[in-house]
């Protein structure tokens, strides 16, 4: 079975919706930030500290080249959806079922990571600075992983 597990896997429908999706919503949140970005003023919050205020600044294209690596890592995501091996947890994955619920966390995560971008984007294009929407979206990947190391992990 481990070696089923190390194979590259094949496209299923499932896999082809995320993925579309993806496109989808990549093509609209890259919509919105170069909306931001034209209109973002000279200088923007680069860095938060703990309270929440801006303390470092710089030019908005700093955040064009965050944003560019978050939709990066989320295209990533759905490419290593097809290589199970990828998929890191604290346990042995060792059925079927715990591939598939594998996958879809990582395409699922892929999404959330562009709402993460846009989130990023928002908090620091668009005054009034603030973090509360990173914030969100960072807990709902947070939650969206522990249910499924749940689910995987009682897929044994």
């Amino acid at each position: 079975m481990k070696n089923l597990m190390k194979n590259r896997q094949g496209r299923t429908l499932e896999g082809t919706v995320f993925e579309v999706a993806f496109l989808v919503l990549a093509a609209l949140v890259w919509g919105l930030i170069a909306w931001l970005y034209v209109r973002a003023p000279e200088s923007v919050p680069t860095h938060f500290n703990a309270l929440g205020n801006p303390d470092a600044w710089g030019h908005p294209s700093n955040m064009l080249a965050v944003c560019g690596l978050m939709t990066i890592l989320g295209f990533l995501m759905l490419l290593g959806a097809y290589f199970p091996s990828t998929i890191s947890m604290p346990f042995e994955i060792r059925t079927p079922r715990q591939t598939a619920l594998g996958q879809r966390l990582l395409r699922i995560t892929a999404l959330l990571f562009l709402l993460l971008t846009i989130a990023i984007a928002f908090g620091a294009m668009k005054p009034p600075y603030t973090l509360w929407p990173l914030f969100v979206v960072t807990g709902v990947i947070i939650i969206v992983v522990l249910v499924f190391a749940v689910l995987m992990w009682k897929a044994r």
